[in-house]
């Protein structure tokens, strides 16, 4: 049961992550795994990345 409600709890702050458009690096470390290779980024590195190509996007406000 306990492993059920971590489950739940980080599918959740996942969904919430991405609702409001924060970063993701646990989603980005199981992309590389399924991908087949080691994550080329740090934590650092990943937000770093992240936050610089958010400021470059087009927005609508």
């Amino acid at each position: 049961m306990r492993r059920e409600t971590e489950t739940v709890a980080r599918r959740l702050v996942r969904a919430v992550r991405q609702i409001i458009g924060m970063p993701d690096y646990e989603a980005y470390l199981e992309h590389c795994e399924r991908a087949g290779h080691a994550p080329r980024l740090t934590e650092e590195q990943y937000l770093k990345e992240f936050f610089e190509a958010k400021g470059k996007g087009v927005r609508c406000c």
